[in-house]
């Protein structure tokens, strides 16, 4: 048990979301929210550009790039590590795969909407004079609304993925991820799908929480471990080989 990585960052997460439910410090919070948006939502009112950059960059097309992105960060970490190693890397990748789906699909799918009830509308639904992308963009579906915003999917596959790549690659990489997590909750965020602190408050703490539990735990060691053998028991398997006989 790593009680460093199981105790903190939860601490870390329940402190901060005590302070967002806090009826004294919640204002804060709420004016963060509506600074942020009144900062980044005018990035689509006037520049045709960047309204079809953030549309594509929130389209179901850009999903798969993001996932070939981080599909990339594992693939380069498998290639850099030493020849000892790579299976371990592999096995790192499954199970990292593994996670955020189960995560995503646990949490995201089914706790939140079937047994955690937290309505909030997102931005552009809340204030009446919000820039809606979707006026203006024809040749997509553009998402810059949402009745039950909290917590952001994009945003709790992006932190999870950061959260990973900080336990399996170290820092260096994690901060690298960070920045890539950064971009990847923007488009939804410009156009007003989500509040901030639905990626704060929401998708961070599931992302965080569910992290710390899995590396703070044996969990994740023995998963990676069970893996790691299976492949390298395939590995070593005999090939069959056809024995032809001459006469």
């Amino acid at each position: 048990m790593n009680y460093k990585k199981l105790l903190i960052p939860p601490f870390c997460v329940f402190l901060l979301f005590f302070t967002w439910i806090n009826p004294h410090t919640r204002p804060l919070w709420d004016l963060l929210d509506q600074k942020t948006f009144e900062f980044l939502n005018p990035w689509v009112q006037t520049s045709p550009f960047w309204q079809n950059f953030w549309a594509f960059a929130g389209h179901r097309m850009m999903d798969w790039i993001h996932d070939l992105v981080m599909l990339l960060f594992f693939a380069l970490n498998i290639k850099w590590a030493h020849s000892a190693l790579k299976k371990r890397k592999v096995a790192e990748l499954v199970f990292s795969i593994v996670f955020i789906a189960l995560i995503i699909c646990l949490v995201n799918g089914i706790l939140f909407p079937e047994f955690i009830h937290i309505p909030r509308k997102s931005p552009t639904m809340v204030d009446k004079e919000a820039f809606r992308l979707s006026s203006v963009i024809e040749w997509t579906k553009v998402k810059d609304h949402s009745r039950k915003s909290f917590p952001g999917d994009h945003a709790t596959t992006a932190i999870l993925f950061t959260s990973l790549v900080f336990h399996l690659m170290g820092r260096k990489m994690g901060f690298i991820a960070l920045l890539y997590a950064i971009f990847f909750c923007l488009p939804r965020l410009i156009v007003g799908a989500h509040w901030l602190t639905d990626n704060l408050m929401g998708s961070a703490s599931i992302a965080i929480l569910a992290t710390s539990l899995a590396f703070g735990t044996p969990f994740a060691k023995v998963c990676i471990n069970l893996l790691e053998k299976c492949f390298k028991r395939k590995e070593r398997c005999p090939k069959s080989t056809t024995i032809t006989k001459t006469s």
